[in-house]
């Protein structure tokens, strides 16, 4: 019966810490503030300069999204092409999207206590590849934090 109920009690711990995803959070104008990817359980934050720290996400009440991706070296900003697309809360995520069958990109939503946000990889069901590197890269988490310019 002990452990009945303390399983009970982590499964209620669990759901009651997990975040509540509001259009009202996420609706604004998001700039890169760090990116990286986890190693295991190991942080690595990519190096970033100014430049590709301009890169940005617009996410507007319409359901409109529109990310600004920037590359080059300081002194040789080289924007893109702007990518356009819908988005929408599925439960904890973002999922930017063109129509039904095109997913652009879909990330797990972490809201902040600093008032940032972490887009984390989506990755539903782990990749399974006799390449075992190729496994490695394509199962790894990437995530983008990103802050509120307005």
């Amino acid at each position: 019966m002990k452990r009945l109920l303390f399983s009970s009690a982590v499964v209620f711990s669990v759901f009651a810490s997990a975040q509540k995803l509001k259009r009202e959070d996420v609706i604004g104008f998001w700039k890169l503030k760090e990116s990286g990817f986890y190693e295991g359980k190991k942080k690595i934050v990519k190096d970033f300069d100014n430049c590709r720290l301009m890169r940005n996400y617009a996410i507007r009440e319409d359901s409109f999204a529109v990310y600004n991706y920037i590359g080059g070296k300081v002194g040789d900003c080289l924007p893109s092409e702007p990518r356009l697309s819908f988005w929408k809360i599925i439960d904890n995520r973002i999922q930017f999207y063109v129509d039904d069958k095109n997913i652009l990109e879909e990330v797990v939503v972490t809201l902040n206590k600093d008032k940032t946000m972490t887009f984390s990889s989506y990755i539903p069901v782990p990749v399974k590849d006799k390449d075992l590197e190729l496994e490695k890269i394509l199962n790894t988490i990437h995530y983008n934090i990103v802050e509120s310019v307005y």
